[in-house]
């Protein structure tokens, strides 16, 4: 007794050429992770916490007492969030805020800041919760993280690139 088997190799070999194409063009990807990682932030952002899910400090009383506010803290305009952004370029995945002034005051709040001087750059005084000063010794910004990488996002990126190869693949057939 005598058994030929043959196997075709082709549909293993179209597989395996979209998955060499798009490891190698990972930009579709990226934009999936991109899209994400922006929705959990954009949320956590919302919420009032870091990525660890812990509250950020509140507003000072003073900061309260000046009013104005629409929610806690880095909620008064909105724009912060709104310049909350991703970008794709080749195999790069940049997730950060827009424009150079959100940027750099989305890093102070990141990482908060030393107690600083503020004075006035057009007028002889400035004029905060009610009080007008010739200078203010600022006592710094609290730590408000507001983009990180906890475990929670490794999970996502991870379900998000095998639900993306999926996808790729499953459209070889």
């Amino acid at each position: 007794m005598q058994f030929e088997i043959e196997f075709d190799t082709s549909h293993s070999e179209r597989i395996m050429e979209a998955a060499r194409r798009e490891i190698a063009t990972p930009g579709e990807m990226l934009g999936s992770i991109g899209e994400s990682l922006l929705r959990v932030n954009r949320k956590r952002h919302e919420k009032g916490v870091d990525p660890q899910g812990n509250d950020w400090q509140p507003l000072s009383e003073l900061t309260l007492a000046a009013g104005n506010r629409k929610g806690g803290p880095l909620k008064k305009t909105g724009r912060m969030l709104a310049s909350l952004n991703y970008q794709v370029s080749a195999d790069t995945l940049i997730l950060g805020f827009d424009g150079a002034r959100d940027a750099k005051l989305a890093g102070f709040h990141q990482g908060g800041t030393e107690p600083y001087l503020i004075t006035p750059r057009q007028r002889k005084a400035l004029a905060f919760g009610g009080m007008v000063r010739r200078r203010v010794n600022h006592p710094g910004l609290p730590k408000r993280e507001l983009i990180g990488f906890p475990d929670s996002d490794k999970n996502l990126v991870e379900h998000v690139t095998i639900d993306h190869l999926t996808l790729v693949l499953n459209r070889v057939r």
